[in-house]
């Protein structure tokens, strides 16, 4: 409790809290832009931090990062585009939600359920980080393949009524997923030798391309986003109220969802996309109702905005307690603290206990300021909703575009974008689930490089991925969440012969 105080001391200055109003202002807006990321926004922060004490530029990137997640789910309710990579499981519930008229209710569900996640995951990495940081190194190659093989049974919970058009939708993913320089011997694959994919498909363009762009085919010939239902477009105190009551009405998804969003934010090299896409699957896995997923509901929101909000504390804790990062946003902070002399490991915590404590007392902070500017803005930005495609379609044409090229500022990722939309287009179509797809091509860079180390250190035996207890304990939580969908639906008919 001692170190908590002073933890909440060092934040007890002037310099440090406008820093925090700071952060969080700028966040809110890089999320709340498709393109713009935390990422994004923190290395350009890095060319200036090096002027700051070490502590208050950590503060700053922190507040950044959290508020970043908060927003990103804004455009992905609104307008289908996600704000950030992470925010795009938030598209599958929100923005069905935004076409039902139910805008302001999505958005009000988003901020209470960002805000649950930003002060449970942060309470949990003020509790355990000191061990959770050395069992985190407990993740070899056949560990990180067996989570992403559990992340792939979520493709089970997201394929609705059709299996094997899932299966074949994530399996196109992970074939898109291996385009680039193979890992180990150094060839390019389906490259068509363009430079440009020589380091991978990347992921802005694609997610623009799938949700942005090739949503406009869909919506060209309407009049607006939610075609009879304009008068119901508003995100007033009373329609944000309802949708905020609602997210703390499935306290059992929320709790799931932050300890999935925060385990997988510690373990290295994961972050806070893989963890919305599995909190979405096992909260659609467990559902007594998983038809209803897709069309507009709470519980897929909750899940999916809960594990990115808490996967951020989660991937601050190795990158202190170990000085590897969690995410690829945490590299940015073990370089601020390494430019300034400073280096994260083990004896962190017992050098410098109050100042990380501050860290993730920032991130409650953070996030109560970020879920309240976005109530208090909310009914402004949900009249975009409103706006007749004949306007809106040329705004979101433009964010698609400037988004795309401020990836890498190369044209080409604007064709890539545009191939991915026409991609999108037949998908729909023909009914292949997109989110099937993009879960697949997120997990391909892990589960193909990780099977082959699993294989290198084990000299080619694969009964390495059966004997490790983490490897145990994955399969069975695959098994599970492979056949929860299949015993529910029984025990559902069963009840309704019962009556």
């Amino acid at each position: 409790m001692e170190n908590l105080l002073l933890g909440l001391q060092e934040l007890c200055s002037l310099q440090i809290i406008l820093f925090i109003i700071i952060g969080a202002v700028v966040g809110i807006i890089a999320g709340a832009i498709p393109g713009l990321n935390d990422t994004n926004i923190l290395t350009l922060f890095l060319s200036f931090v090096i002027f700051m004490d070490p502590f208050p530029a950590v503060i700053l990137m922190t507040a950044v990062f959290i508020s970043c997640q908060t927003a990103g789910s804004i455009p992905a309710i609104l307008i289908n585009v996600p704000g950030t990579p992470s925010t795009a499981a938030s598209t599958f519930e929100g923005y069905p939600l935004t076409q039902k008229g139910m805008a302001g209710q999505a958005l009000g569900c988003s901020f209470g359920s960002s805000l649950s996640g930003s002060i449970t995951g942060a309470i949990l990495a003020l509790i355990f980080a000191p061990i959770l940081g050395r069992y985190a190194l407990r993740f070899g190659p056949p560990e990180m393949f067996m989570l992403a093989l559990f992340g792939m049974t979520a493709v089970a919970s997201l394929t609705g009524s059709s299996l094997p058009r899932g299966l074949l939708s994530a399996i196109l993913g992970l074939l898109v997923g291996t385009i680039g320089v193979d890992y180990f011997i150094g060839v390019t694959r389906s490259t068509f030798g363009v430079p440009e994919l020589f380091s991978g498909v990347p992921q802005i363009p694609l997610l623009l391309g799938l949700f942005g762009v090739g949503e406009l085919y869909s919506i060209i010939f309407k009049k607006s986003i939610g075609a009879g239902n304009a008068e119901r477009h508003t995100a007033d105190v009373k329609s944000q109220w309802e949708g905020f009551k609602a997210a703390f009405k499935l306290p059992k998804i929320m709790s799931l969802s932050t300890i999935i969003g925060f385990i997988i934010g510690v373990i290295p090299g994961t972050g806070a996309t893989i963890a919305s896409f599995t909190s979405y699957g096992m909260a659609r896995s467990f559902s007594k109702h998983p038809e209803k997923f897709g069309t507009g509901c709470y519980d897929g929101l909750v899940a999916t905005d809960t594990a990115n909000n808490a996967s951020v504390p989660g991937s601050i804790v190795p990158a202190l307690t170990l000085g590897i990062p969690g995410s690829g946003t945490t590299v940015l902070f073990i370089s601020a603290f390494l430019m300034h002399g400073l280096q994260p490991g083990p004896t962190f915590f017992r050098n410098y206990l109050p100042e990380a404590n501050a860290i993730f007392i920032t991130v409650i902070i953070v996030g109560i300021i970020a879920s309240a500017v976005g109530m208090l803005g909310a009914n402004t930005m949900v009249k975009v909703v409103s706006l007749p495609t004949y306007m809106l379609a040329p705004i979101i044409s433009v964010f698609c575009l400037v988004g795309a090229y401020i990836c890498r500022f190369k044209a080409a990722d604007l064709f890539i974008m545009l191939a991915f939309s026409i991609l999108s287009i037949f998908l729909k179509k023909y009914k292949y689930s997109l989110a099937s797809f993009l879960l697949g091509v997120i997990l391909g860079p892990i589960i193909e490089p990780n099977f082959f180390r699993a294989l290198a250190i084990s000299n080619n035996d694969l009964s390495i991925f059966v004997t490790r207890p983490i490897c145990i304990a994955l399969w069975i939580m695959s098994i599970v969440t492979l056949f929860m969908p299949l015993i529910i639906s029984k025990r559902a008919k069963k009840s309704i012969m019962e009556e």
